[in-house]
């Protein structure tokens, strides 16, 4: 942390040359459930190698040391780990281990449906399990750009992997009537075909055959994640209720919620540590936190990449033109953006993507804060973490860094 002495701290950290995403291989995967595998686009620089041959050679040596300290505590965690890579690592290899194996044959698993808990198989990862084949090898390399479903609704189910077993539509069984047949005829996602007993499309959620035709007993309901099958309007498991309520965030700018009679969660994680509240008196503006499309990745990144660096030379903030009208800031000027929990210098952008809301008779200004800056790197810059408040949601912890008073002044 900037300003921190570290003969100060007890802890010692070691910072090791990790190489970027774009410098290694292995696979990404995003919230559509898809896997894709990325190949290295350079070379790393000077002794930066990917994180995964980093932590085999960490691995090795500590192997080499505990096998020969036999009083070492919990010696066998180590000297017994299956780490069978050799003398190099490779993504494609983990890929394999997070499959898994028939531990009998030393064939890859071809569904998690056939794992069992009796040391015949392994998996690192049951959702993963089938993404690896004998027959295919690696499916996140798959790069068939054609529709392969019958009635080419756009599944796409040869580019990439999809988890679990390149399943593209969850509850999938919820597009078909009891006897299998779609709702929607003419942008069917699964089909089942009476002649040979068998589904067409989608890979189909479940299994077994439609309620009408599978034998009597069977249910093969479409939420199969759900003990009863069917759809839910209650969430069980939420700490804070089986219903979403919609409550206003911890520090808001209105004095009521519109829409509840309870202003707050209350269930809500609220930090102790540097977390002054703002009220609107003193911070009457909304500040929400995001990315730029220059620096989509982390700052550590592109605040040392020099092309994006004179793309974006300097930690900025966005507002509309009417709060820079009221406030009397130029486009181009320094301005400090404050809040309860410490104040950023910046440079302001003032831009009609920005617009005053009228919520309840009152207008709400937004200010828009990039996140990427910090005390290091070619273009260094205040870090818009400072304004944010330590909140997090209440089943979850996601940090309530969208919403937060702060307010805005010429520098």
């Amino acid at each position: 942390m900037h300003g921190i002495e570290p003969d100060q701290i007890k802890t010692e950290v070691f910072v090791l040359p990790v190489a970027g995403s774009y410098e290694k291989e292995g696979s990404v995967s995003n919230s559509g459930r898809w896997v894709q595998w990325r190949y290295k686009a350079v070379e790393p620089p000077a002794d930066s190698m990917p994180d995964l041959e980093i932590m085999h050679l960490v691995m090795l040596k500590l192997k080499e040391l505990y096998q020969a300290d036999i009083s070492a505590p919990q010696r066998e965690a180590i000297t017994r780990l299956a780490w069978d890579y050799g003398s190099h690592v490779t993504a494609d290899a983990v890929a394999k281990e997070i499959n898994g194996y028939d531990l009998v044959t030393g064939k890859m698993m071809e569904s998690f449906a056939l794992l069992k808990d009796d040391g015949t198989t392994s998996s690192g990862c049951w959702i993963y399990c089938s993404m690896y084949s004998e027959a295919e090898g690696n499916k996140a390399k798959k790069r068939n750009p054609q529709d392969t479903h019958p009635k080419k609704i756009g599944l796409h189910a040869d580019w990439s992997w999809c988890w679990p077993l390149n399943r593209r539509i969850i509850y999938n069984r919820a597009s078909v009537d009891l006897d299998g047949i779609p709702w929607d005829s003419e942008r069917p996602v699964v089909i089942f075909s009476p002649a040979d007993k068998k589904w067409q499309g989608d890979v189909i959620d479940g299994g077994g055959l439609p309620i009408n035709v599978a034998d009597k007993g069977a249910k093969n309901l479409p939420f199969i994640m759900n003990a009863e099958g069917i759809g839910r309007l209650w969430g069980y498991s939420l700490v804070d209720g089986p219903l979403p309520e919609v409550y206003e965030p911890w520090e808001s700018p209105l004095g009521k919620n519109l829409m509840s009679g309870t202003m707050n969660d209350p269930c809500t994680f609220i930090g102790k540590f540097m977390n002054e509240r703002g009220t609107p008196d003193k911070y009457p503006y909304v500040g929400t936190t995001y990315r730029c499309t220059e620096h989509w990745q982390t700052g550590i990144m592109t605040r040392n990449l020099p092309w994006l660096v004179e793309l974006v030379p300097e930690m900025y903030v966005e507002m509309s033109e009417e709060l820079a009208t009221e406030k009397s800031i130029e486009r181009g000027d320094k301005v400090i953006v404050s809040t309860a929990r410490g104040d950023i210098k910046a440079v302001a952008v003032i831009t009609r993507r920005f617009q005053p809301l009228k919520v309840d008779g009152e207008t709400i200004h937004q200010i828009g804060i990039l996140w990427h800056w910090g005390y290091s790197g070619m273009a260094k810059g205040d870090s818009g973490n400072i304004l944010t408040p330590h909140v997090g949601d209440a089943n979850t912890t996601i940090p309530e860094y969208k919403t937060f008073l702060c307010n805005v002044r010429r520098a």
